[in-house]
């Protein structure tokens, strides 16, 4: 009983900090080209973002979910101004746009090979 309850609270636990990293997008820039390294967003955003981040040489941008909207959080050689221009332009879509974009396969598939690690992991050996 006593390792049922450890396992679920560890599970639970993982849950929660997965839920809790909201990650949309991270967008890094190497030697002036913009790609998405991880995530997704609207080809017009991404689009915008190049736009934005031409004069740019080196940098990173990490676009995250919150209750408002989306928080957009640059880093590297990305100065104040660029980053509110980057700011200004998550602004111009909807949340919508990349909730509706998340494909729900691919989300069931990494909810069901996570519980499949964990069943693996603690199942009973005897």
């Amino acid at each position: 009983m006593v390792p049922a309850l450890v396992v679920l609270a560890i599970g639970a636990a993982i849950v929660l900090w997965l839920r809790s990293q909201r990650r949309a997008f991270v967008v890094v820039v190497t030697n002036g080209e913009v790609t998405v390294r991880s995530g997704w967003m609207p080809g017009a955003m991404l689009s915008d973002f190049r736009a934005a981040l031409k004069s740019v040489s080196s940098g990173k941008v990490v676009g995250h979910f919150e209750e408002g909207g989306l928080r957009v959080v640059a880093s590297g050689a990305i100065d104040e101004f660029v980053e509110q221009r980057l700011r200004n332009i998550a602004r111009l879509y909807p949340i919508g746009s990349f909730r509706a974009s998340r494909a729900p396969e691919a989300e069931a598939a990494k909810t069901t090979g996570f519980f499949a690690f964990l069943t693996l992991l603690f199942s009973r050996r005897d």
